[in-house]
């Protein structure tokens, strides 16, 4: 069985508004409930574990609820307290998905932005899918811009080869049991430092692999980024 964990417990300020953005409307719809979409939909995922503050909770399981028996209904499994940070959550969720049904029942594990809301059932499918292979999966876009490295910030110290540069995006699956013990080496300091969920694997030797990525599977972040995505689904 794979779990899809999707992270809302984020603030969104830089979007505005009264509430963080992954529970705005984007369309019709939450943002959250698009995200979740693909997951819902996809053949490998069995259940999903939502991190987010109990004051956005009630306002969550409206909209799960709200269309009766939804895949997304279907497959909610229960909510996890977010963390200090972004890695933290991640570590609250795989400790609760594991008291619940139980570490041994887990095969691997998705992890997903709320703010992602145009992810595919093939992208979650292939990570997946990877994991028959590798320890975990992540989907990356090459790096079209020239790069640059430097120290100081204020001048360019080298240049570095584009076509070994990627740029990392969600979701990212690992096995469970490997991850989760990836995760507790770095407990209780060391795992607050972490910026990405892939980082955690690199640390403890794991095999990642990296399938191809989406441009349209961008992180929404700022106004413009919710006004993109709005036309998007207008397009549609």
């Amino acid at each position: 069985m794979n779990i899809a964990i999707i992270l809302a417990g984020g603030k969104g300020e830089r979007v505005g508004g009264d509430i963080p953005k992954q529970f705005m409307d984007l369309s019709g719809q939450m943002m959250l409930l698009h995200s979740m979409k693909a997951f819902s939909e996809s053949e490998y995922v069995g259940n999903i574990q939502i991190v987010a503050d109990e004051a956005y909770r009630e306002k969550i399981e409206d909209a799960i609820f709200e269309d009766g028996d939804s895949p997304i209904a279907e497959k909610f499994l229960s909510f996890s307290e977010p963390g200090e940070n972004r890695q933290k959550s991640i570590y609250n969720a795989l400790k609760d998905i594991g008291d619940i049904l139980g570490r041994d029942s887990i095969d691997g594990v998705i992890i997903h932005d709320a703010a992602r809301p145009f992810v595919t059932v093939e992208t979650v499918n292939d990570c997946l899918l990877a994991l028959d292979e590798h320890d975990g999966a992540m989907p990356v876009i090459p790096m079209n811009d020239t790069v640059y490295f430097s120290r100081s910030g204020q001048k360019v110290d080298e240049l570095l080869n584009r076509n070994n540069i990627y740029a990392g995006q969600a979701p990212e699956a690992f096995w469970y049991d490997k991850y989760l013990a990836a995760n507790e080496e770095l407990l209780p300091d060391k795992i607050l430092l972490v910026k990405g969920s892939t980082e955690v694997a690199i640390m403890a030797g794991m095999d990642v692999a990296m399938i191809p990525g989406d441009q349209r599977n961008f992180k929404i972040t700022s106004t413009e980024d919710m006004e993109r995505a709005r036309q998007i689904i207008r397009n549609e």
